[in-house]
């Protein structure tokens, strides 16, 4: 049975919803506690130039005249997008936590985008062969584990170092990710080893831990550092963490999954991997069409 509610003292309440005042430092620093999230390092630019005025007076205008400075300062069109993006997040944030002005409207909605070039790197088989041996040799023994699952998942790497111990099934072989860029749940598959190599280096995965916990308690660890030295180690300090995701999605696509699926898989815009990766679902359907047409002959 439905529970009664009162719809006109309902909407009274609403009318009367106070904003709560934050400044733009107070709220990105409330989205990082809340999520564990890095933005406080991503938008140090941003706190230093706008951190004491009220969040909710920054304008779309502003936010142009600062991207366009950054442009013009040197930074690459895809930083300026991704520091937009990162400020769009804080926003969405505030306004699900009923912190923003009644009928509030995040300025980065206004705001374009710039035009960025695709970021193509070839990940080959002994690159990923040798990530997977020389991430096993760093102290923290979590760094090898972490290594796999990038490669394992085409996660991104917040999906995995926000994640306790409770996601994970090690019989399974998954990961649940109840919290994603895209905002839709999504389960992570990694391999049967490395679901041994999580059981064999740890000696148990705490539910109500971060499996990569930081220094910081409930504060998951920063491996800029140790990706670094591994990347130099293997000969490839040009590989992003990132780039793990993109050779996930190409891998998928080489062997004949639609962009669609892969799409799910990697929680990914399928409009995005479309145009990023849409030359490799090309090629495929290009030689099943092949196949197709030997058989016929």
């Amino acid at each position: 049975m439905r529970p009664k509610i009162d719809l006109a003292a309902a909407v009274v309440a609403s009318e009367q919803h106070q904003a709560v005042p934050l400044n733009f430092k107070e709220l990105v620093l409330g989205f990082n506690t809340s999520t564990a999230g890095d933005y406080d390092w991503r938008l140090k630019k941003w706190i230093v130039a706008f951190g004491q005025m009220p969040a909710w007076d920054i304008s779309s205008e502003l936010l142009e005249n600062a991207a366009a400075a950054m442009l013009k300062a040197g930074y690459k069109p895809s930083t300026v997008n991704r520091d937009l993006s990162a400020i769009g997040t804080c926003y969405k944030w505030a306004k699900l936590q009923r912190l923003t002005p009644k009928g509030f409207r995040s300025p980065t909605l206004s705001v374009s985008r710039y035009s960025e070039g695709i970021r193509r790197v070839e990940v080959s088989a002994k690159d990923i062969a040798d990530l997977r041996s020389r991430s096993l040799t760093v102290k923290d023994v979590r760094f090898g584990i972490f290594v796999h699952l990038l490669i394992d998942t085409g996660a991104r790497k917040s999906e995995l170092l926000e994640r306790l111990g409770s996601d994970f099934d090690l019989e399974k072989g998954t990961i649940i990710c109840p919290d994603t860029k895209t905002g839709v749940p999504r389960i992570l598959h990694f391999r049967p080893e490395t679901a041994e190599l999580i059981s064999r280096r740890l000696k148990s995965l705490r539910p109500d831990q971060l499996v990569f916990e930081g220094r910081v308690p409930s504060q998951p660890i920063d491996y800029k550092r140790n990706w670094s030295v591994l990347t130099k180690a293997i000969g490839r300090p040009d590989l992003h963490m990132h780039d793990l995701r993109h050779a996930a999605a190409a891998n998928l696509l080489r062997a004949g999954v639609t962009l669609g699926v892969a799409a799910q898989v990697l929680g990914h815009d399928p409009a995005v991997l479309a145009r990023r990766y849409g030359h490799l679902e090309t090629e495929t359907l290009r030689k099943a069409q092949e196949q197709a047409w030997s058989q016929a002959a």
